[in-house]
């Protein structure tokens, strides 16, 4: 009976023994708002924000797209103006106009940048002063790109940090040579990248469309009118076919001429006598 007890008793002190060691390795939250990230740690506060309008959460995409817009002859300048608006009013820019015109039609190409919140809505007040005729658009996901260069610029930063540190405690001529030319290398690379970085930024931030607006001219009827090649032609053919009727004309009536001028030749004479 008494080991019994014993054993009861030990039973208990490993009990709370145990309780005590949990609350030790899984303490209780003391309040904290804090997120707990499972198998990464919490993204700093200076990482990229994506645009998440196309391609899913996180991501960055740049959207470009061309069109073609067919409007009624006579209207072409009016439209154009017309297009120029619409551009102001989703808050975008055009950075490129251009006019060419042809024996068919008159052509205005422009280059357009838009959110791409407001691509959409743009094309619709397009379709709104004409007929489109084409329309194209392409949706690049670049968020590895992106996510890339991001690592390499933190990685030049953090090199470039280790040069700048070395060169201030070295004092050995040769090293501190050798630390300025792989500063210069770093901050090169650092510069490129961060370049590129800008370039993806600004090139998702805004959409870019290519728009052609055109007018067709008004038909003429080519039957009416010979070319120049054509009338040439006509011109050597009638002018040859005047110089052969001459020459037979000449051909037939000369000798009758001839001989009616000896009879009047003969009959003077003969008068004269």
């Amino acid at each position: 009976m008494e080991w019994k007890n014993i054993l009861v008793v030990f039973a208990l002190l490993l009990l709370f023994a145990g309780c005590i060691g949990s609350e030790e390795i899984f303490p209780k939250s003391s309040g904290s708002t804090g997120s707990y990230y499972q198998g990464a740690a919490a993204p700093s506060s200076g990482e990229a924000s994506y645009d998440s309008s196309y391609g899913g959460e996180n991501r960055m995409v740049i959207q470009t797209g061309s069109l073609s817009l067919k409007v009624p002859q006579g209207t072409l300048e009016e439209k154009v103006a017309a297009v120029k608006g619409f551009v102001a009013e989703v808050r975008g820019t055009y950075t490129g106009i251009s006019y060419y015109e042809t024996d068919t039609d008159k052509s205005y190409y422009i280059t357009v940048k838009v959110p791409p919140s407001k691509f959409d809505e743009f094309v619709t007040d397009l379709k709104g002063i004409g007929e489109i005729k084409s329309i194209d658009t392409s949706l690049e996901d670049v968020t590895e790109q992106y996510t890339d260069l991001n690592t390499r610029i933190s990685n030049l930063e953090i090199e470039l940090g280790r040069l700048n540190s070395l060169y201030n405690r070295t004092e050995n001529i040769s090293d501190i040579l050798s630390i300025e030319r792989e500063v210069t290398r770093v901050q090169t690379e650092l510069e490129m990248y961060k370049q590129q970085k800008l370039n993806l930024e600004r090139r998702s931030a805004m959409s870019t469309i290519s728009v052609r607006v055109y007018e067709e001219k008004p038909a003429v009827d080519t039957n009416l009118v010979l070319p120049l090649s054509q009338l040439l032609q006509v011109f050597l053919g009638a002018l040859s076919f005047g110089i052969m009727l001459l020459a037979g004309g000449l051909g037939f009536f000369l000798p009758i001429l001839i001989v009616i001028w000896l009879i009047w030749r003969v009959w003077k004479a003969i008068k004269g006598n």
